[in-house]
């Protein structure tokens, strides 16, 4: 994706995330994540307060345009939430996508 060019590491809330590695930690333990899902959060981080479509985060995370009404990256925001503890933080922008506060 090479949005982590100038970065190594990012801290939000408890999280820290190791760009160069793919990692991410919470209070030293290992988060896993899919490939899909640690693209989603590397564009939720990196573009944070920002709205982002459905769209966006379709061709950020699977290299395709946006075409239609999918609910593939509803599915894999519900599992970064959980994953992450970010249920509040991920927020739902009705009709158009979603930002990270």
């Amino acid at each position: 994706m090479g949005m982590h060019s100038t970065y190594t590491a990012t801290h939000y809330k408890d999280l820290n995330i190791d760009w160069q590695a793919r990692a991410v930690t919470r209070h030293g333990e290992d988060i896993l994540l899919t490939p899909r899902e640690y693209a989603l959060l590397e564009m939720l981080i990196r573009k944070r307060d920002l709205a982002l479509t459905r769209g966006e985060l379709l061709t950020t995370a699977w290299g395709y345009e946006y075409v239609g009404a999918s609910r593939t990256v509803d599915v894999h925001i519900q599992h970064l939430r959980r994953k992450l503890g970010l249920k509040q933080e991920i927020q739902t922008i009705y009709r158009v996508g979603y930002t990270l506060s």
